[in-house]
């Protein structure tokens, strides 16, 4: 396959037979999906990165990003981990009706939340369902070096544990090297940011992998810096209930500020699958936006600026990205955006898909 072709593949969703469903909890579910020879390439990946879904719903289509919960470098297999969420579209959706035999519609591997290089102690802090790019990451380190490993995992109580016998059998097999903390609510009390602060201090010298939901992060990043901890050396993925997710006041000052330099761009020049186009700007609009309206179909999935899908370079011009929760200050310095939260500050914009 062509380093052309394998770019216009990974933009496109395939339909993927669910080779198996395992019951992890009583409110989750993994999904193992079947990958033809043809597009084994495509579906290469690496541990923490995900795979977005296209979940029909009311007559229409949900887009959500599934973190892998297994290890490429261990396992033949793809399984993604969904915990349902109340009131969620898509996470009831998959565990109520996808069943073994099933097809889905699947976008390839993507998202930066992966192993940095290194040979230092690695600690990581998981919050529910956030185990699952996390447990990943865990199983690379342990087949692929000889780093020690720390895993502090958070769970409502003992029957929410997601992986509790994996990782009990993980914990067995490398008892040198891999040890296991679970911070249970109802035993421990939540997890406080001097907890966790505690658990670092032994362990200033680790590299340290965070993926949870949003408040759980937020704690965990306070103890980490209240540790003395250099930014560079944490590494964090956020997991969004889009159902629920509310701008915060910074999400909507940010907005403000990339909207009110739009005005001055009116050519957006966007490449995708091999094909460039040039495309009218409309004040307010996204790169993303501008580029769906036209109907140019670019790979994206949250929306949110969590997930990077809709990652892509930035050949000419400027633009502001609203939010960013995932490039890091290299990713920008190298000239990539994310689409859905780039609006263009300059007369002309060229942004370029294939270049991811």
């Amino acid at each position: 396959m062509s380093d052309e072709t394998l770019a216009q593949q990974h933009h496109h969703y395939h339909p993927l037979r669910i080779s198996r469903v395992v019951e992890e909890t009583a409110d989750a579910r993994s999904f193992v999906v079947e990958i033809p020879e043809d597009l084994r390439e495509v579906f290469r990946y690496e541990a923490g990165q995900f795979l977005t879904f296209k979940v029909p719903y009311d007559g229409g289509e949900l887009l959500r990003c599934y973190s892998l919960a297994s290890s490429p470098d261990c396992e033949h297999e793809h399984k993604v981990t969904v915990k349902r969420i109340e009131d969620g579209r898509a996470s009831n959706w998959l565990n109520d009706n996808v069943r073994e035999g099933d097809t889905v519609q699947v976008l390839p591997p993507a998202g930066r939340f992966t192993l940095r290089p290194g040979d230092g102690p690695v600690m990581l802090f998981a919050g529910g369902s956030g185990i699952t790019p996390v447990i990943a990451i865990v199983k690379t380190l342990l087949v692929a070096g000889s780093r020690p490993v720390r895993l502090v995992y958070a769970n409502r109580d003992a029957d929410s544990v997601i992986f509790a016998s994996e990782l009990a059998g993980l914990a067995a097999k490398h008892p040198e090297r891999l040890s296991i903390v679970h911070s249970l609510d109802d035993r421990d009390g939540f997890l406080t940011a001097e907890r966790v602060k505690q658990h670092v201090a032994a362990h200033a010298d680790a590299d340290f992998y965070l993926c949870g939901p949003g408040v759980f992060m937020e704690i965990v990043e306070d103890g980490i810096e209240a540790a003395g901890i250099p930014r560079e050396r944490v590494f964090k993925e956020v997991f969004v209930s889009l159902e629920d997710d509310q701008p915060t006041e910074e999400d909507l000052v940010r907005a403000a500020e990339a909207d009110a330099g739009a005005a001055g761009c009116e050519t957006l020049v966007v490449t995708v699958d091999g094909a460039t186009h040039e495309l009218v700007y409309a004040e307010g609009k996204t790169v993303l936006q501008t580029a769906r309206e036209a109907g140019v179909q670019p790979p994206f999935s949250c929306e949110d600026g969590y997930c990077s899908c809709c990652m892509a370079k930035l050949v000419e011009g400027e633009v502001k990205m609203r939010k960013n929760d995932c490039l890091t200050q290299r990713d920008l310095d190298d000239g990539w955006v994310l689409t859905c939260q780039s609006v263009p500050q300059t007369r002309t914009v060229k942004i370029d898909w294939d270049a991811s």
